[in-house]
């Protein structure tokens, strides 16, 4: 019997959000499992049988060319889309040929990213009911429902804070973040509770795992 069942492996509650809000808007009958990491992603898949899944390419127990070997062999013939916000890394791995694959970046806007959807939806054949018109509808009234997901996810850094976390994910300290912008260790840890408050995230490798999934922000860090 076909399965209308997604896995969606995302460790960013923001993202795995984003991907779920899209896919149900498409597809009202969507059965969507959401997993935090490869072995999650094992647990859901012993005990359901997806008919696609959504993969991020960076987990906290796999990462990169790992992470689609490892959903090849839970299932050799299984659809994949392939997610990233480092767009390095998302041409650096190969899909698996067995398999109909397909690769997005996260900070494709919403044409993009709902066409390739459809197509993996299609292709995989997830079996759903969908809303008519949707899509038309949501671009007609300038609604972009993949915010989370890439240019306008909603997260707003000023570009003190942008330069504080491009310098913090470059690995550097505080001190030296405050020698490098001309600030006080003070300052630059008031820099970083604020910024840890509007990525909602708990500490500094949260933080700058989000920042690197998210183009935007660093990309005009230090413009």
């Amino acid at each position: 019997m076909p399965s209308n069942q997604i896995l969606v492996i995302e460790d960013h509650p923001l993202f795995a959000t984003g991907i779920k809000d899209l896919v149900e808007f498409v597809a009202t009958n969507a059965d969507i499992l959401c997993a935090a990491s490869i072995a999650h992603a094992k647990e859901l898949f012993s005990k359901n049988s997806p008919a696609l899944v959504i993969t991020d390419l960076r987990l906290p127990d796999c990462q990169g060319q790992d992470v689609i070997d490892t959903l090849a062999l839970m299932s050799a013939n299984l659809p994949t889309l392939i997610m990233s916000g480092d767009d390095t890394l998302l041409h650096s791995v190969v899909p698996n040929q067995h398999a109909p694959s397909w690769t997005l970046s996260k900070s494709e806007g919403f044409e993009q990213t709902s066409a390739v959807l459809l197509e993996a939806l299609t292709r995989a054949g997830v079996q759903v009911q969908w809303r008519p018109n949707a899509l038309s509808n949501r671009q007609t009234n300038g609604e972009h429902i993949t915010g989370r997901l890439g240019q306008n996810n909603g997260i707003q850094l000023t570009h003190k804070q942008q330069q504080v976390m491009h310098f913090l994910a470059s690995g550097l300290s505080n001190k030296e973040i405050a020698r490098k912008l001309d600030l006080s260790p003070e300052t630059i840890k008031t820099h970083l509770r604020e910024i840890f408050t509007r990525m909602n995230v708990k500490n500094r490798t949260q933080a700058v795992s989000l920042y690197r999934k998210i183009p935007r922000l660093n990309a005009s860090a230090m413009a």
